[in-house]
This record gives structure tokens, C-alpha cells and sequence, in this order.
């Protein structure tokens, strides 16, 4: 395992290459612990970039798709930016219309992360004080990528607090396993044949805000229980498709058992021969097929447009604070949030 630490972007911020002993390696920045860069081999051999990003830091600075980044105190949104814990009401800060989005304007995706070179990774930990976009308690995170020869990255998620506090961290990549933007779909991620392991999924209401209701995916669009292409049935005439643009919806996983490692999601990208699979700890999976994707200024390759990338944001239920039917997503004194998610990258031939 090599890696290399380089000031590539600014004084300020250092880039993490982490190659294996294949030749293919994952690249990280210390700006909102980001995952900027996954260089795996096709079914030819060639190898290339599935992670969309930025060639400077101020594409990474000025993005509001959160691209890569990771985000927290709370991923995805928390309603009118407001809960309770043990009575107490606390209102945090908005920037999702009149709700919270990704922990606020200034969430851990606009921060400084400190560093720390490991054997096969790089962690990264960050301090989250008291009062923080309105949350309470002071809040130590980590975030640890480790990278094998198997072309497997983990992601170890962990945080601890000295007040009850609602803790729910997700990386934000987006993909396009097919890294050369040629073929049929060209550079669309519609092509891409998507299994999620999930029964039902949560709908959406005004303002991308779960109802609450836990809806069976099965005669719906929302059917990933076998494999098929994203874009399928994307251009269905169902509400929630209408609403969202596309897919913009958590899954709640089958038979979770918490801290087990299982596979949740795998994607086949036809015309590379790519196969990634995603494995979690976590209660849910969020599908973003780029409905608003939209990211020009020093993109990699050209401007990023909607359907250009998907993320699969392993996480908590959505607004889970306000809605005691999901899992628990509160952390508090002397516990310690610990949730796994590995992208593992294969040939498919």
C-alpha cells in the first residue's frame, strides 16, 4: 500500500492518495473529508475515475451538490429544522427551504478536518462544539477510509457527545461506472443496472420531506429487489417520481441487525463491466439519481448535468429525530456511534 500526501488545492488543504498493491487507488481531501477520486479497472483493463468531483478546491468550495463530501451532524433533512430530546426543543439552522439539510449551511462538509496517515487509509476527525448550526452538545467525529487490494473502501463513521444529541453521517459520492462517457447511454447513469435489498421505501412530501409512511416497493417503480436499469422505470407517471424529478428516496433495509455488515445494494454497469457493492451497518439507503445535479466550475471531465451521477447514502431514516417509528438516532453521553459502509469495485464480464 502507497500513499502520498500532496498540497494539490491550497496551502490549507492536503489530498490523500491511497494506492494498493494492484495499481488502483482512492483519493481523499482534508475539506469536508471528502472522497474525491476512485481509480478502478474495467472489464478491458483500463482504468479509470467512477467518483465525480473537481480538479481545484474551489469547485469543492463553491459546490452545493455536496459531492463527495461528508456530511453531519444530520444527513438528509430534519423537518421545519427542528426536535425534541427528553422535552427540550431545539431549532436548528435552516437551508433546505424552511428545514435542515445536511447539518445546516455550514455543516462538516464546509469544515477543515484534521488528518492522520494510517497503514492502508487515512482518518480524518473533527470537533463539533456545543450550539454547532443549533445542535446540542460538543461532538467528536471521525471518519476513517481504508482501501485494500481487493479494491474495497470502508468507511468508519464514529462520534461520541457530551449531550443527547442527533447524530447521522453519510459520505455523498456520486458515481458513473462507466468512466470513459461513451456508449449508448453516454455519460447518463440510466444504463446502470441497480439491486437494492429493501422491501419498502419512504415517501416523499412537499419540500423532500418524508410523510412518515413506509410503502412497499413492490408494484412500483421503486422495485430494485431485482436487479434493473435505473432509468426503467424512471419516467413513470407516479407521484413521487413527479415530485422528486426522479429517485431522491430512503430504503429501509432488510433484516438489519445492528452492527452487522450486509449487502444492501449492488450496481452493474453494462457497457465497462464495473460492478460495485455496497455494504452497511446502517437502517437505510438513500437513492439520488441526480435529479439537480448541476456542477461546472472546474469539474473533472465536462459540466456535471442532472442524471450525470447517483449516490447511495447509507444513513438513519430521514427526519428520524421527529418520527419515533424509525430507528433511534439519538446519541448520548457515553455511548458511541459507530456505522460501517464499504464500496467494493469488481469486474463483471
Amino acid at each position: 500500500m502507497e500513499i502520498k500526501v500532496e498540497k494539490s488545492f491550497e496551502p490549507a488543504v492536503d489530498k490523500f492518495i491511497v494506492t494498493n498493491n494492484q495499481g488502483y487507488s482512492v483519493s481523499f481531501i482534508n475539506y469536508g473529508a471528502n472522497w474525491i477520486a476512485a481509480n478502478v479497472p474495467d472489464k478491458d483493463g483500463e482504468i479509470g475515475d467512477v467518483v465525480l468531483g473537481y480538479n481545484t478546491i474551489i469547485g469543492y468550495q463553491e459546490d452545493t451538490c455536496y459531492i463527495g463530501t461528508t456530511v453531519g451532524r444530520f444527513a438528509n433533512r430534519i423537518e421545519n429544522a427542528e426536535f425534541n430530546i427528553d422535552g427540550k426543543k431545539y431549532k436548528i439552522e435552516t437551508n433546505g427551504q424552511q428545514h435542515s439539510l445536511h447539518g445546516g449551511a455550514e455543516g462538516f462538509s464546509r469544515r477543515i478536518w484534521d488528518s492522520k496517515v494510517e497503514d492502508d487509509g487515512v482518518t480524518f476527525t473533527l470537533v463539533s462544539p456545543d450550539g454547532d448550526q443549533g445542535f446540542p452538545g460538543k461532538l467528536l467525529v471521525s471518519v476513517r477510509y481504508r482501501w485494500n487490494d481487493n479494491n474495497c473502501l470502508r468507511i468508519e463513521f464514529a462520534a461520541t457527545t457530551d449531550k443527547p444529541t442527533p447524530v447521522n453521517l453519510t459520505n455523498h459520492a456520486y458515481f458513473n461506472l462507466n468512466s470513459r462517457a461513451l456508449g449508448k447511454h453516454g455519460n447518463r447513469i440510466t444504463g446502470h443496472e441497480l439491486k437494492i435489498n429493501a422491501e419498502s421505501y419512504l415517501p416523499m412530501k412537499e419540500g423532500s420531506i418524508v410523510t412518515g409512511e413506509i410503502a412497499p416497493v413492490e408494484g412500483t417503480p421503486f422495485d430494485f429487489r431485482t436487479s434493473k436499469p435505473i432509468g426503467r422505470d424512471i419516467e413513470q407517471n407516479h407521484q413521487q417520481l413527479l415530485m422528486c424529478k426522479g429517485y431522491d428516496h430512503s430504503y429501509l433495509i432488510k433484516n438489519v441487525d445492528d452492527g452487522k455488515l450486509q449487502t444492501i445494494a449492488e450496481v452493474f454497469e453494462p457497457e465497462s463491466g464495473r460492478l460495485m457493492e455496497v455494504r452497511s451497518t446502517c437502517p437505510t439507503v438513500h437513492l439520488y439519481t441526480g435529479n439537480y445535479l448541476s456542477a461546472g466550475y472546474n469539474s473533472k471531465k465536462e459540466l456535471y448535468d442532472e442524471r450525470d451521477g447517483f449516490c447511495l447514502e447509507t444513513q438513519y431514516a430521514p427526519n428520524s429525530p421527529n418520527l419515533p417509528i424509525f430507528p433511534n438516532c439519538i446519541l448520548r453521553p457515553g455511548q458511541t456511534y459507530n456505522q460501517v459502509t464499504e464500496f467494493q469495485f469488481k469486474i463483471k464480464k
